[in-house]
């Protein structure tokens, strides 16, 4: 029996301002994505990308 599972890599990117005390978040909209609500930029890794 394999123990073997498919994975899917995320990232998630945090941008701050120090100088403001400020950070980008990203609003997903529940009109246009499966899910919403706010969350930092993100994304995932394409296959064959380092």
């Amino acid at each position: 029996m394999s123990r073997a599972q498919a994975t899917i890599l995320t990232n998630i990117c945090l941008i701050e301002d120090l100088e403001t005390q400020s950070v980008v978040m990203q609003y997903r909209s529940p009109e246009n994505n499966r899910w919403s609500g706010y969350a930092f930029p993100g994304g995932h890794v394409e296959n064959g990308e380092a």
